[in-house]
This record gives structure tokens, C-alpha cells and sequence, in this order.
């Protein structure tokens, strides 16, 4: 692999507080077979080393590859005709959505981020919703191999799950509220892909042997606490101790799951994962919007992290989640875009810039993450709960080159005060659209805009060809069964008085 120094105004290497960085200006990074060996100011590297090329310019900012930590899917809900609406409605809009191969959905995504500065991704992947008839091993490959394709590193999992299939109550149970014919459309629906325990851990052990590279990381996920049986807990937690893989989970994500908890187990569903003995510093949790002070607690002293998904639980009508006291409490916690930022484009910086805004409580006194935290998270905190922090997260030498080029020219004009900190003027003006140059692992993947290891224009032409096809009878069923369950399922949770209580953040002062 040929070597390179990477140059630029700035060269930001890692965040070291709340408000500052290790920022050389007019600096460069030396790289040789995908290891950084130096980082310092240009002027000294290019007399020091001969590179095979010199990427970068003094329009740049150089910064470290950022971090998705937790996502779904290429082609949004929304493309896929599922508008916005609670979590607890929308999944089950979600079934009227037509079906979309695996490996072009995940190169199409997978371009979208790296054009925004993505790097690594953690990718989660619900076994349910993989293509009728194909061996779960088969079909998370089509997803593994397409983030090899991309030359993105991935932390893949499948995750999986075993009860409460429609509400949050015992599937039978609900089933028999319903019509005789509708409940029994709903039971074939939700019976078929029958996935047990065992074949699910076989399917988890043959991607750890087969698909574990420099970047790739196997992951195991129970999809979340109510819809997961203690026996699948404990067991996929016991895989992941065993494997030493990570395990990721969705935690908490709206006011119902939290109540779920009060009604089945008299404490939130966070408390019940420590029970089963499942958190730890190996644990990462999805969402997290209805944490209560003890879980916070609970977190920080398991060295349990959080993913927080601003713009998703903004349009799924889940909350905002606790930042502020979770960063007081020096809990890990990363930033992903979940499957639909707010523009559906897979904008990391603007999922960066919606993070610090949605924080900032009323009051010259209150908490506000700086551009630094948010910064922190999509860095060194995602490569943390994506098991690359050795590899990635900061420019340091024994690192690896993964790199980004963001063009400041748009964000300078017409006029930045020149003494504005460089971290603040990304967060604060930074889009996807500046990102010149994406390298990982040395390899430039990006540079200036136009993809090096395949033809995007190609690319998305197979695409569109792939869904261009009529629905099938199956996909038509579906739809009509989703849009004939629907109401029940409403008004089944129109039945739950929500909880009241006291607020994390206060935007609307009471009188």
C-alpha cells in the first residue's frame, strides 16, 4: 500500500476537554501501509518523508473518520413509504414496505456515508426482516460483504427476538382481541420466519469465524429488553462473554417500553438487564430517551454505554434523551443516525449539530454540550463501543489512517471570524456536502467526491433496476394486513394512561 501525507489548515487529532483539542495548524498526517507513523506540521513531514502522494490542501481540515453508531438500513421508511409516526404504530406501517436486496440497500447506504465522513458504522440488522427463504448466515453475509466492498468497517449484528411480536403483551393474548380472520393473517405473518435461540447462536457463531476481518467486528443483539425473553437474554449475553463480541441492544426508547417495565417487573427495563447480570462495559444500548436518574447511575457504574439518536427519536415522537446527565455522570455515549436522520441522507454532521442543539436547556446557567462533546461522540466514543478504539477515533501514531478532507470554503463564505475554533466551525456550519476525501485504513475511498473502488453512478442504476420491479403478492398482503391491524394496535395503546413524572430536561419553564 502506498504511502501519503495528508495535509491541511488544520489538523485535529482528539478532543481533550469540554472546550478544546489537539489542533496543529498547517499540519499533516504521514501514513505508510495504512499505520499512521506521524502527525506534526507539514512543513517538517514533507521534509522528513517522501511519500508516494500528498492528498489535502491548505482549504482543508483534517480530522479524524467519524463514527455511526447505530443504524438500520439504506433506503429510509419514509423512501419506503412508512411515514413518521410513534415507534409503537410505525413498526407495524413498516410491513406495508416492499422488500429491498441486502447487499444494494447496504453499498447504497453505505456510500451516503461515506460521503458525509463516515468510516465505521455499527450495523444493526433485524433477522426478521431478511429476504423469505434465505439462510440467516446467507443473507447477513450479503450485508457483510457490501461494507467490504465499500471498504467501510463495520460492527455487524444481527439482532433478534422472541415474544410481543405486535404490543407489548403476550402474542396470543392480543391475538384474541382481534376478528377471527385478522388474528389469523397476523399469526402467519409474525410466524413466518421462525427463528429459534439455537439456530440464531449457530447463525452468530458461523459469522464470528467466517466474517471477522481488520474491518469487520461480529456483534450479537437481543432487539430489546420486552421483546426478548430472560432465556434469550441471558443467553446471547452469555454468547457475547464467551465470543467476546459486543453486544448491542435497544434500550428504552419510548414512554411505553419504560412502562412496560413498572407493569412486569416493578422497576424500567435497564434494572432488569442488571438483574439478569447481561450489562457491562461490553454492552451498548440504543436510544436510551427514558432513562431515570437510577439508570444513569446504573450505567455509569456498569461502564455501560449509550448510542443517542437525536433526529430519530425526534420524528418517532420518542422524546430526547438525558445527554446532559449522562455526560455529567461520565457515561460512554456515542452519536448514530439510526435508519433516517432528519434529511434521510445520512448526514453525520448535521446529526452532529441537531445533538448540541436539541441539548441546550433554557437558562445561562444550564447544561449545553459544547461542539467538543459532540465531537467526542462521533470520534472516540463511537470507535469505543464499536470495538475499533485501538485501531481508530483519534490521528495518533500506532493508529490507522482513517482519515477525512472536509472542504472549509463553503463554511468560511462569505465571512467566518478568523478566530473561530475549528471544532466549533464543523459542528456549527459542517455538512455532509463539504467532505472532500474519506481514507480508511490509508486507502482513499473518496477523493475529491468521486468514489475510487466502484462507479456510484453504477451503482445506484442496479439499484433502481432492482426496485423497479412490480410488488409482489407476498409485499401486497402485507401491506393490506398492516393497514387492516393497524387500528387495533392503536387503540390497544391508547389504553395505557401515561406516566407522569419529573423531567430531565425542563424547555418550557412552569409558572
Amino acid at each position: 500500500m502506498p504511502s501519503s501525507i495528508i495535509r491541511g489548515k488544520h489538523v485535529v487529532t482528539k478532543i481533550t476537554g469540554p472546550s478544546t483539542a489537539e489542533v496543529i495548524e498547517d499540519g499533516a498526517v504521514f501514513q505508510r501501509d495504512g499505520e499512521i507513523v506521524e502527525v506534526g506540521p507539514y512543513s517538517e513531514l514533507s521534509r522528513r518523508h517522501h511519500p508516494d502522494e500528498i492528498i489535502g490542501s491548505s482549504d482543508h481540515v483534517v480530522i479524524p473518520g467519524l463514527v455511526n453508531a447505530h443504524h438500520h438500513v439504506g433506503l429510509t421508511p419514509f423512501q419506503l413509504g412508512a411515514l413518521d409516526a410513534p415507534l409503537e404504530t410505525w413498526i407495524i406501517a413498516r410491513w406495508a414496505m416492499r422488500d429491498v436486496d441486502p447487499y444494494l440497500d447496504t453499498l447504497y447506504c453505505a456510500m451516503q456515508m461515506i460521503e458525509s465522513g463516515i468510516t465505521t458504522v455499527m450495523h444493526n440488522h433485524m433477522a426478521s426482516r431478511l429476504p423469505p427463504g434465505v439462510e440467516l448466515f446467507d443473507a447477513a453475509s450479503q450485508i457483510v460483504d457490501a461494507y467490504e466492498e465499500s471498504g467501510m468497517r463495520v460492527a455487524f449484528s444481527l439482532s433478534d427476538r422472541d415474544q410481543n411480536h405486535l404490543v407489548y403483551e403476550d402474542d396470543e393474548r392480543f391475538l384474541a382481541t382481534l376478528p377471527s380472520d385478522l388474528a389469523a393473517d397476523a399469526r402467519r405473518q409474525i410466524n413466518a420466519r421462525p427463528i429459534t435461540l439455537e439456530d440464531y447462536l449457530t447463525a452468530n457463531a458461523e459469522l464470528l469465524g467466517r466474517k471477522s476481518t481488520d474491518r469487520t467486528r461480529i456483534f450479537i443483539s437481543p432487539h430489546n429488553v420486552h421483546w426478548c425473553s430472560d432465556e434469550m437474554l441471558r443467553a446471547i449475553s452469555d454468547f457475547a462473554r464467551r465470543n467476546s463480541t459486543g453486544l448491542h441492544i435497544h434500550l428504552h426508547e419510548t414512554i411505553y417500553q419504560k412502562m412496560y417495565g413498572a407493569r412486569h417487573w416493578n422497576k424500567t427495563p435497564l434494572a432488569h438487564l442488571q438483574e439478569l447480570g447481561v450489562l457491562g462495559p461490553e454492552v451498548s444500548c440504543a436510544h436510551g430517551v427514558w432513562l431515570t436518574e437510577y439508570d444513569i447511575d446504573i450505567m455509569a457504574e456498569t461502564g455501560t454505554a449509550l448510542c443517542h439518536n437525536p433526529s430519530s427519536n425526534l420524528r418517532l415522537q420518542s422524546g430526547v434523551a438525558p445527554l446532559n446527565p449522562l455526560l455529567d455522570r461520565g457515561v460512554t455515549v456515542a452519536l448514530g443516525i439510526d435508519e433516517a436522520g432528519i434529511n434521510d441522507d445520512n448526514d453525520i454532521l448535521q446529526e452532529m449539530r441537531v445533538a448540541q442543539k436539541i441539548h441546550r436547556e433554557p437558562g445561562v446557567a444550564s447544561p449545553a454540550p459544547t461542539s467538543h462533546d459532540i465531537f467526542h461522540m462521533a470520534t472516540v466514543n463511537g470507535a469505543k463501543v464499536t470495538f475499533f478504539d485501538k485501531q481508530v477515533g483519534t490521528l495518533e501514531p500506532g493508529k490507522r489512517a482513517d482519515i477525512v478532507l472536509i472542504d472549509t470554503r463553503r463554511i468560511n463564505e462569505p465571512y467566518l471570524n478568523p478566530n473561530t475554533d475549528i471544532v466549533d466551525a464543523l459542528v456549527y456550519r459542517g455538512k455532509g456536502l463539504d467532505v472532500d476525501t474519506v481514507i480508511v485504513d490509508g486507502e482513499v475511498l473518496l477523493r475529491n467526491k468521486v468514489f475510487q473502488r466502484f462507479d456510484k453512478a453504477a451503482v445506484i442504476a442496479r439499484f433502481k433496476e432492482s426496485l423497479s420491479q412490480p410488488l409482489s403478492e407476498r409485499e401486497l398482503n402485507r401491506g393490506a394486513l398492516s393497514r387492516r391491524i393497524l387500528p387495533h394496535i392503536q387503540n390497544w395503546f391508547e389504553t395505557w394512561p401515561l406516566e407522569a413524572g419529573e423531567p430531565h430536561y425542563t424547555y418550557n419553564l412552569a409558572e
